[in-house]
């Protein structure tokens, strides 16, 4: 098994588990412990897990971003029943930003369906497959800015509210890094930033969560809850959200 393999794998399992010994994790990879030891002083470099007496856990406040790599290949079958379902809110003629998410990029195939589209997005690789689908009914345009490698995502700069304020926006689409009752977040302020400044341009957003975003509070505050028309995920909210939901006529699908 190749290390960015082995990193992807790590972290999905402290998704679940929080924190695990290194000898159960490292049956679990079937590598050395020396080879194990590698791979967390990498994934703490970057800030993503931190290594404690006899064991690993979860870095759940952090600023660093998973590698593209790691969001691509972790929740794929529950990141694509989410935009099943999500594809039901755009139709044809409108103008929709999907952010720069690797749930909102399993959207994209799924948008072959729909004639007359307009598409702002900040995500570079999902830019790119609208572009692979040669499509002539969907018309895509990119944010300029800074580009964030580890993100594949361009974030703003004082251009960008210019830009937004160019178009007339139907739906955003969103994921995030976490959420909690008080409110949905991310990991970085410049991914925060633009995502606020779309939701105030949007006529109504949207946000794609799957199971293992809950109760994963972060350093940056995109908005509160109650923003959203409809959260989308994979498997039901425990009761506290949906009483939070159904107090603000939040649509709560799964």
């Amino acid at each position: 098994m190749m290390q960015e393999e082995r990193l992807t794998q790590i972290l999905t399992i402290l998704k679940r588990r929080k924190k695990i010994s290194n000898e159960e994790l490292a049956a679990m990879l079937f590598c050395s412990i020396s080879t194990l030891r590698r791979d967390l002083i990498k994934l703490e470099s970057q800030q993503l897990i931190r290594r404690v007496h006899g064991g690993v856990v979860l870095n759940l406040a952090t600023t660093n971003e998973p590698s593209l790599y790691y969001r691509e290949t972790n929740f794929i079958k529950e990141k694509k029943e989410i935009c099943e379902i999500a594809q039901d809110f755009i139709g044809d003629g409108m103008c929709v930003f999907l952010d720069s998410s690797s749930t909102v990029q399993q959207l994209v195939p799924l948008l072959k369906t729909v004639s007359n589209l307009v598409v702002l997005t900040n995500g570079i690789k999902l830019a790119l497959n609208i572009s692979d689908m040669n499509d002539e009914s969907i018309k895509a345009f990119m944010f300029g800015g800074e580009i964030k490698k580890n993100s594949s995502s361009i974030v703003g700069t004082d251009f960008t509210t210019s830009f937004i304020n160019q178009f007339n926006i139907d739906l955003a689409v969103f994921s995030c890094r976490g959420l909690d009752i008080n409110g949905v977040y991310e990991s970085s302020l410049s991914q925060a930033r633009i995502k606020q400044q779309v939701i105030d341009k949007s006529k109504n957003s949207i946000l794609l969560a799957d199971e293992s975003k809950f109760d994963s509070p972060h350093f940056f505050k995109v908005s509160n809850l109650k923003t959203y028309s409809a959260i989308i995920s994979n498997k039901k909210p425990e009761k506290e959200y949906t009483k939070l939901f159904n107090k603000h006529g939040i649509d709560c699908l799964y």
